[in-house]
């Protein structure tokens, strides 16, 4: 039997959000590129989807590794008001090519809160019909960025704890790829940002 789950959990950003139409909030773009890197060197894998001033996550490997990295999240100043909507055990990953997918899910988010009588995505209003669209449109939707940032296979032991907390090593070509795309996609972002501002 695996061990790996899935958790499916909500937060409140303490930062001030970009007006949507300005692009990717600079704040969430750090936040892509950083758990790209981290994720991929724990094999974890998920989604994420930022509105309102929310996160609606999704995490999936190893039970240690995400419950480790979940606990880490408590103490994350860039949100407060975590919760667990939902924690089971899976066979495989939904997001197996993605170490964070981020889909700009705007359109139809806007028509399922419609569809819920919602003026604005609050996921801590949202009842388990509401949550496993939110879940099925982040497995479909198209990502925001050019491609996936690399993520270790399935079979891909964790790193020891160690190492973990260690630069990635110049040695690791896994390591060193992840890293680059992370900041190349964060560069990008944060242009983009600022070519929006500028107009």
């Amino acid at each position: 039997m695996s061990d790996l789950v899935q958790i499916v959990y909500i937060s409140r950003s303490t930062f001030k959000p970009l007006p949507p139409e300005l692009g990717i909030e600079p704040s969430v773009t750090r936040i892509l590129a950083q758990s790209r890197l981290n994720n991929a060197r724990r094999g974890l894998v998920g989604a994420l989807y930022f509105g309102d001033g929310c996160f609606f996550q999704c995490l999936e490997g190893a039970a240690n590794q995400v419950d480790a990295l979940y606990s880490r999240l408590l103490d994350d100043p860039r949100h407060t008001d975590l919760q667990v909507l939902s924690r089971k055990p899976i066979e495989q990953r939904s997001f197996a090519t993605w170490s964070m997918k981020y889909v700009p899910l705007d359109a139809d988010i806007k028509a399922l809160l419609a569809s819920r009588g919602l003026d604005r995505f609050d996921p801590y209003r949202f009842g388990r019909a509401e949550v496993e669209r939110v879940m099925e449109l982040l497995k479909t939707g198209t990502a925001a960025d050019e491609g996936p940032a690399p993520v270790a296979p399935a079979d891909y032991p964790a790193l020891p704890a160690a190492r973990e907390a260690a630069p990635a090593s110049t040695h690791d070509p896994v390591a060193r790829r992840t890293a680059a795309l992370a900041l190349a996609l964060a560069a990008i972002a944060l242009a983009a940002s600022g070519l929006a501002l500028l107009r």
